[in-house]
């Protein structure tokens, strides 16, 4: 595949741009900076200067905020096919940081052509009002599992990723309470910060599912049995 063709899949399979017809995406094509970047890299900081938009095509980074004392929260893990940054168009500064959690491909798009595409392409700025306005509900349901305890915003992501990577048991449905088997995406760091809190009380919490045999950890911590989906559920409303 050229880089060309490869440049047009990856916007193609891209939310954002998935109602675009072929010559909407070629003009688009020709505004994508592709950019490799290794794990554990920045791409922008807090406060840096707008100029660009991004879309992930491989790999994994977060998004996050540097807090006044010091700490980061982070606001959202971006995955191949999402952009992120978008509100750089509108903008003078980028509003939170990033941070590669994989090796990253990734592209680029100009503020300034892109903002000249969009005043031609009117489906193209409908998806990205669409687009921030699916951002925005994140961000709200983001503060609103800050008010709750830990032990249920560990239990609302764990069923999160549940409902991404399990399908559901065979003549059960998505409720029956049988043990299986999710990875987490992320290091128990990160996760503690996704989740707004500190690693300590994540394995205070993660101690405290696995003595209530809600869930059976691996030795990396990465893989985890829910032993009890009705369990989980039921912490996740506490």
């Amino acid at each position: 595949m050229s880089t060309d063709d490869r440049t047009l899949a990856d916007l193609r399979a891209a939310v954002l741009f998935a109602r675009l017809d072929d010559d909407q995406l070629e003009r688009l094509a020709g505004l994508a900076q592709a950019r490799r970047l290794d794990a554990d890299e920045t791409l922008f900081l807090q406060g840096d200067a707008a100029d660009a938009f991004y879309l992930l095509a491989e790999g994994r980074l977060k998004v996050f905020k540097l807090l006044r004392d010091g700490r980061t929260a982070t606001v959202r893990h971006v995955e191949p096919g999402q952009t992120f940054a978008e509100a750089a168009l509108f903008q003078e500064t980028y509003p939170s940081s990033t941070e590669t959690l994989t090796d990253c491909l990734l592209y680029r798009f100009d503020k300034d052509a892109t903002l000249a595409l969009l005043l031609a392409e009117p489906q193209l700025a409908v998806n990205l009002l669409a687009a921030m306005a699916h951002l925005l509900g994140l961000l709200n349901r983001r503060v609103e599992e800050l008010l709750l305890p830990v032990p249920a915003r560990l239990a609302r992501y764990l069923l999160a990723r549940a409902d991404e990577q399990l399908e559901p048991a065979a003549g059960g449905g998505e409720t029956a309470d049988v043990p299986r088997v999710i990875q987490l995406p992320v290091s128990k760091r990160e996760l503690a910060a996704r989740l707004g809190t500190v690693p300590e009380t994540l394995s205070r919490t993660f101690d405290r599912f696995k003595r209530a045999q809600v869930i059976r950890m691996s030795g990396d911590h990465r893989l985890i049995e829910i032993l009890s989906f009705d369990q989980l559920r039921r912490l996740a409303q506490e």
